[in-house]
């Protein structure tokens, strides 16, 4: 039996997909990291996003959107993205029955609120670089503002960016295209 959200035993990634947990927490170097609640505006932005992303990528068969799911990374991390995208050729193998995502996804989406900043902007930068996650965007939720940054092997580079009232047009989805200010706005 795994311990509990708040014992400090080292978890492993096995433990922590199989455990619920309440409050969800992130499993990073072995350690629980209990997730905030979200607030409205982080939900509005994430649902938006997802929405756009999922009909982009139903509309091109590219894959599977999937917002608040487990993602068991191979450097043996255990996160909660807002919101990830795994392409076609490689959901059989990365999706596990479950509905988890066993490996790295294509994409991961992070809005990034006061209180997970740092989480998201340094912890989740490192860890997703490491696991291979080759497109990472970052959406503020104070200020809209988009960010995307594409793997390379010397450590993540600044793709797109766009900031509240601009198109974000992302190199990782060609096509896609979501004014955040907009469409919150409709």
């Amino acid at each position: 039996m795994p311990p509990t959200a708040t014992q400090t035993a080292q978890w492993t990634l096995e433990a922590w997909l199989q455990a619920e947990l309440e409050p969800r927490c992130e499993l990073i170097g072995g350690t629980l990291m209990p997730m905030a609640s979200p607030t409205r505006r982080h939900q509005e932005i994430v649902l938006t996003t997802a929405y756009a992303l999922r009909q982009h990528v139903r509309a091109g068969r590219l894959g599977v959107v999937l917002m608040e799911v487990d993602v068991a990374l191979p450097n043996g991390a255990g996160v909660i993205p807002d919101i990830c995208f795994v392409r076609e050729a490689r959901a059989a193998e990365t999706l596990t029955p479950a509905g988890k995502v066993q490996g790295a996804p294509d994409l991961a989406v992070e809005v990034v609120s006061p209180s997970t900043r740092a989480r998201d902007t340094v912890d989740k930068v490192r860890l997703y670089h490491q696991a291979g996650v080759a497109w990472y965007w970052l959406i503020d939720s104070e200020t809209l503002a988009v960010q995307e940054l594409r793997w390379t092997p010397e450590g993540y580079v600044i793709g797109a960016t766009a900031t509240a009232g601009q198109t974000f047009q992302p190199e990782a989805l060609p096509g896609f295209t979501i004014d955040l200010q907009r469409a919150l706005e409709e």
